[in-house]
């Protein structure tokens, strides 16, 4: 059985999304910047295997 295609987008919102959220919200901007590159890193590499 095929995952549906939009199941890797959900996985990186949550994570990467919440993690960034946490991270802006308590004050660590070296930890969003951190959480930012390596969803946008994820989201890039994730998108160019297609």
């Amino acid at each position: 059985m095929k995952a549906p295609p939009f199941t890797n987008l959900a996985v990186f919102v949550l994570f990467f999304g919440l993690a960034l959220i946490e991270a802006m919200q308590r004050g660590n901007w070296i930890g969003a910047a951190l959480f930012l590159a390596l969803g946008a890193l994820s989201l890039w590499a994730d998108f160019s295997k297609r």
